[in-house]
């Protein structure tokens, strides 16, 4: 009863009065507080024990899992695993044996890139794969403890040494096919020396790549692919041909070096002694070869060439006996001797004579204005009253072998007729004129029978024609010099014919 008071009237205090109450709630007992989680753990007194066993059981599944993974995947490859490029996920040993038994015997690469197109098959390079010690090597580069890792961050194995094939047949399959790509293609560009304008000066240009493709090169690039059973090669720039020689080459800068001596200087040409022109290193450049072998020379045909061109008409000249043209290729031999010993001397340009003719007549310095008709050097020459020669010509003069000689003296020109129709006499009595003979020009000086005349139907005139196939007495020229000879010539004119 007094335990039951004792609560009734704490009961009764605190209904009755609220300060007690208020400070009650204010300012709790230290005691108050240090009981509560006392009462807490006595209200759940298994909860601790409930958590440490569910970890435990997390844990366990977690180790079960790992073994269970070890051992699934001791046997199978973890998925996004792949070899040699193929994706092999949860395939064990022998099924990707399998496979590569399948896929090995249908193998076949397209080769692309760079304008090649090819496609080599398992039959074209003899390929041979080992199926198992393919798979065995291939899972032999995996960790089955790893596969957790594995599977996060999937792995991509390269398997080659168990792929055999004919590299010999391999390199002539590629061969065929790049030696038909490179026929269009552009070939590599060694750099080079040449002459720039601008600068005036040889320079050295850049060597150049080009599309034509190495051989080799691509035949690398496939050999890795039937290595590894790949389907497909990409070739890329490294295959192309390389040029063999680049603008850094001391070979090169030399070279250029020694082409640009050779025009460093100008060198004056003279005719006669007095100036004709100037070969300028402009000039000269155009002359000097660079070959392959980076050798340097002065090209003489060239320098021949341009020597017709330039200076031939300018150094042209002729006399009564001869014609003088330019020694092209004298000229040349003498320029590059100049150039290649770096010297600027003059050089006087040489003629060589290129025609002749018979020597003129003695005594024509006193005859004055005359045709001189020579019947044995078969030459003509028409003299003006100064004493110059102001037409000449071969000619062919009577048949002497028919005793129809061209007569002989001094004669004059009686006239002077355009298209003139020449009968001959019938001296073989059969009735008919031995001949009739149409002329353009005809300028007679021995009545109407003998005079100079143009003879169309002759292919050629001068030598020894007449002596057996001369005319009948008349003199016979060219139609070109016929027709210069009659606007030259004056009825009265004399003609002096002789031997």
């Amino acid at each position: 009863m007094t335990e039951h008071r004792d609560e009734n009237a704490g009961g009764k205090a605190a209904a009755g009065s609220t300060a007690p109450r208020h400070a009650s709630h204010m300012a709790p007992s230290a005691n108050a507080t240090d009981a509560s989680p006392k009462r807490d753990a006595k209200a759940h007194p298994h909860r601790g024990r409930r958590v440490a066993i569910a970890a435990g059981a997390v844990a366990l599944a977690l180790a079960c899992a790992e073994v269970a993974g070890a051992q699934y995947y001791t046997r199978h490859f973890v998925p996004g695993t792949t070899v040699n490029g193929s994706d092999v996920s949860n395939l064990t040993e022998s099924q990707l044996a399998s496979r590569v038994r399948k896929n090995s015997s249908a193998w076949s690469t397209h080769v692309t890139g760079q304008g090649l197109d090819l496609t080599l098959t398992a039959a074209d390079v003899d390929l041979d794969v080992s199926p198992a010690a393919y798979a065995r090597k291939a899972k032999a580069q995996t960790d089955p403890a790893r596969w957790a890792l594995d599977l996060a961050s999937p792995r991509h194995l390269e398997v080659a040494t168990t792929v055999s094939y004919d590299a010999d047949r391999l390199a002539a399959k590629v061969k065929e096919a790049v030696d038909a790509h490179n026929q269009t293609a552009t070939p590599p560009q060694n750099a080079t020396v040449a002459y720039d304008k601008d600068a005036g000066k040889f320079v050295v240009k850049k060597e150049s790549v080009g599309t034509a493709l190495d051989a080799t090169a691509v035949a690398k690039a496939v050999e890795k692919s039937a290595s590894t059973l790949r389907t497909s090669t990409t070739i890329g720039s490294a295959a192309l041909s390389q040029p063999t020689l680049p603008s850094t080459s001391k070979a090169v800068t030399d070279a250029a070096a020694r082409a640009n001596a050779l025009v460093g200087h100008a060198i004056p040409l003279t005719h006669d002694g007095k100036a004709l022109a100037t070969v300028e290193p402009a000039t000269s450049a155009g002359w000097v070869r660079v070959a392959d072998d980076l050798s340097v020379t002065v090209d003489q045909d060239a320098i021949a060439t341009w020597a017709k061109d330039a200076l031939a008409k300018r150094v042209a000249k002729s006399d009564e006996e001869h014609d003088y043209a330019i020694d092209s290729a004298g000229l040349a031999k003498t320029i590059a001797s100049r150039l290649e010993a770096g010297s600027d001397d003059a050089v006087e340009v040489p003629l060589s004579v290129v025609g002749t003719r018979p020597p003129e007549s003695a005594g024509h310095e006193d005859r004055g204005r005359h045709i001189d008709v020579n019947l044995k050097t078969q030459y003509a020459r028409m003299y003006d009253s100064d004493g110059s020669v102001i037409w000449r010509s071969y000619i062919v003069s009577g048949n002497t072998s028919e005793g129809n000689g061209t007569p002989t003296g001094t004669f004059k020109i009686n006239a002077k007729r355009t298209d003139e129709k020449l009968v001959g006499a019938d001296e073989d009595h059969d009735g008919e004129p031995d001949y009739i003979s149409h002329v353009n020009y005809w300028m007679p000086f021995i009545g109407n029978s003998v005079g100079l005349h143009d003879a169309s139907w002759r292919g050629s005139f001068g030598g020894s024609i007449y002596a057996y196939a001369g005319s009948h007495g008349c003199v016979n020229l060219p139609p070109a010099r016929a027709a210069e000879l009659y606007k030259l010539v004056r009825v009265g004119d004399t003609v002096y014919v002789h031997n």
